[in-house]
């Protein structure tokens, strides 16, 4: 071990640009969170991952000052719809405010009568088991009904708060290997 510190220095200050600057260098996947409440509604969200095994289990946080969020709340259910790198106009669509946002792409319905988004890499339908106030957002849990995948996609990312593309995807690991293969949970 040695004595260099090679850690990046501190922030000068904690203002907001400055923590959303530095937070931005965690890339993450593009989802889009929806759901149906006699009229679909969703919003784009990079703060998704997987949470339980078992119970299957994911999470997400999204801010408390959503108009959607509310409306999604009341229904008591949600899909996720992981996207790939080819829809990024989608994901451009679902970060703004509007009314319009389920004419871009397909879109297909849940066996709980969520939006479900066609050529998606995952979609996750879910109910809400649990919602947690932390900070400016609401942390979401759901309990996955069912799930799709689709193994020949790409995901799209968001990195410093433009889009990234993988380079090379990974591969799945060796069933031999199954240590290698549990996911982020």
């Amino acid at each position: 071990m040695t004595n260099a510190d090679t850690r990046p220095a501190p922030l000068e200050t904690m203002d907001e640009m400055s923590i959303r600057k530095a937070f931005g260098e965690f890339a993450t996947g593009v989802t889009i969170v929806a759901s149906d409440d006699g009229e679909p509604v969703g919003f784009a969200c990079q703060s998704f991952s997987s949470l339980s095994l078992n119970p299957p289990l994911v999470l997400f946080t999204v801010m408390n000052t959503s108009r959607s969020w509310p409306r999604i709340r009341a229904t008591g259910r949600f899909s996720v719809s992981v996207l790939t790198e080819a829809q990024r106009d989608i994901s451009a669509v679902f970060g703004r405010r509007g009314r319009d946002k389920f004419e871009h792409g397909e879109w297909t319905r849940s066996a709980l009568g969520n939006p479900l988004l066609r050529d998606c890499a995952v979609w996750i339908d879910c109910t809400i088991e649990d919602v947690h106030e932390a900070g400016d957002h609401f942390i979401v849990v759901g309990r996955v009904a069912e799930i799709g995948h689709r193994a020949d996609s790409r995901p799209l990312l968001y990195h410093r708060g433009s889009y990234a593309n993988v380079v090379a995807a990974g591969e799945d690991a060796p069933a031999d290997e199954s240590w290698r293969q549990r996911p982020s949970v």
